[in-house]
């Protein structure tokens, strides 16, 4: 009963070679990577290197934001709104519309300008 089973197992060949991933090859740096890596020699150091530089990139934003504090925008002067006798018909959307559709001239004017 157990031949069966031993049989089918000491045939069983390993092929190729059994890699264990635990290790890496040295690397030789050099030019600016090599006096990078000798301040931060893991990359782990080199990721919190890079971002603490964007947050002090972000920080001097925003204290050179707030010394110079706020201009004040422009005052832009508001359009002067048509006026009823104009000859021109408003948009629907416009706050006068509703002044100028009262007068019995211009409700004619409307229907005109809609049966062209």
């Amino acid at each position: 009963m157990f031949s069966r089973i031993a049989r089918p197992a000491s045939r069983m060949v390993r092929v190729g070679q059994r890699r264990g991933f635990g290790a890496q090859a040295e690397v030789e740096y050099e030019g600016f990577e090599k006096v990078v890596r000798g301040v931060l020699p893991k990359d782990e150091h080199v990721v919190a290197g890079i971002l603490g530089g964007y947050f002090a990139l972000y920080l001097v934003f925003k204290g050179v934001s707030a010394v110079g504090g706020k201009k004040e925008a422009p005052v832009v002067a508001a359009a002067a709104a048509p006026s009823a006798a104009s000859s021109a018909i408003p948009s629907v959307e416009d706050e006068n519309f509703g002044k100028w559709i009262e007068e019995p001239s211009n409700l004619e004017k409307l229907v005109a300008s809609i049966e062209k």
